[in-house]
């Protein structure tokens, strides 16, 4: 098998973008290198710019999320959604080890794949979440209340009064394997798949003796998800009043922002923008989404 330089191993760049996340971001490398392909985690043509294309690519975002965060003493939560192979939530990870990153995935293959690397670069900060993003919302107490003075009248409603319910991040939930997708540079639905259970880190499995995900976060990101028309339904309930949603697109994204316009003010989003992501110098700069939640 021929060995694949990437065009940036051994860059002075890669140190000078990461800092002390650089040596987690090279084991990320190597096994994205190893097993990226054969896994379905990039594609054949990815192997050589694996640095420019993923994971710097996915750093650009880190300036955004720490300008967010500095202004509050809490302790911060993220929550990156259609995680997939880990971008930008492991970079996220690695690069901000003060922040709680959840990585949310509904698909099983993928979730295996994030708690390896989870595991594997002892991101301690990390936490692997299956699940959807529409399920993740927090549920109005009226409708809770609605659905539950109906009573047992149907299997229907038994089920939907089962799926109002909160979900813990170690918990469990069945559901049914849907179809694959792929994580790449187009915008693509990776929530409208499988849905079921959780995979936290070993030892973290019970949900009476471990904390669960947080109903609302401080700011939630993704990549290559979704058209901002159904991404804005999927994040911008998951975050508390005064956080926000920073996305990762393609040279679209006004025009996506244009058409969301109805769906982000129906979700109580407001200030919506995009603006210009340094990847490093001499780089092609990468486009941010940045939406607020009142």
């Amino acid at each position: 098998m021929a060995v694949v330089d990437d065009e940036l191993n051994d860059s002075p760049l890669l140190s000078q973008v990461l800092g002390d996340a650089l040596v987690p971001m090279q084991r990320f490398h190597d096994k994205i290198l190893r097993e990226g392909v054969e896994r379905g985690i990039i594609g054949p043509r990815d192997e050589d710019i694996i640095w420019e294309r993923h994971i710097l690519n996915s750093a650009a975002i880190v300036p955004f999320v720490r300008e967010r965060l500095t202004t509050d003493s809490h302790a911060a939560t993220v929550a990156d959604i259609g995680s997939g192979g880990g971008f930008p939530g492991i970079v996220l990870a690695a690069c901000l080890p003060q922040c709680r990153v959840v990585l949310v995935e509904p698909m099983e293959r993928r979730v295996t794949w994030l708690q390896e690397v989870v595991d594997e670069l002892h991101l301690a900060n990390a936490v692997v979440l299956r699940e959807r993003a529409e399920d993740l919302a927090p549920k109005s107490p009226l409708a809770s209340t609605r659905h539950s003075k109906k009573g047992p009248q149907s299997r229907r409603h038994g089920r939907r009064r089962s799926e109002e319910q909160p979900v813990s991040v170690y918990g469990r939930r069945d559901s049914s394997t849907l179809a694959a997708v792929r994580n790449d540079d187009s915008q693509q639905d990776v929530n409208g798949h499988d849905s079921s259970g959780v995979m936290g880190r070993e030892g973290l499995a019970n949900a009476d003796s471990n904390p669960s995900v947080p109903q609302t976060f401080d700011v939630v990101t993704c990549r290559a998800v979704a058209p901002m028309t159904k991404l804005a339904g999927w994040t911008l309930p998951l975050l508390r009043s005064g956080g926000q949603l920073i996305a990762l697109k393609g040279r679209s994204a006004q025009a996506e922002l244009d058409k969301a316009a109805k769906e982000i003010k129906k979700c109580h989003g407001e200030s919506p923008r995009v603006c210009q992501a340094p990847v490093a110098p001499g780089l092609e700069d990468t486009h941010v989404v940045l939406v607020d939640k009142r």
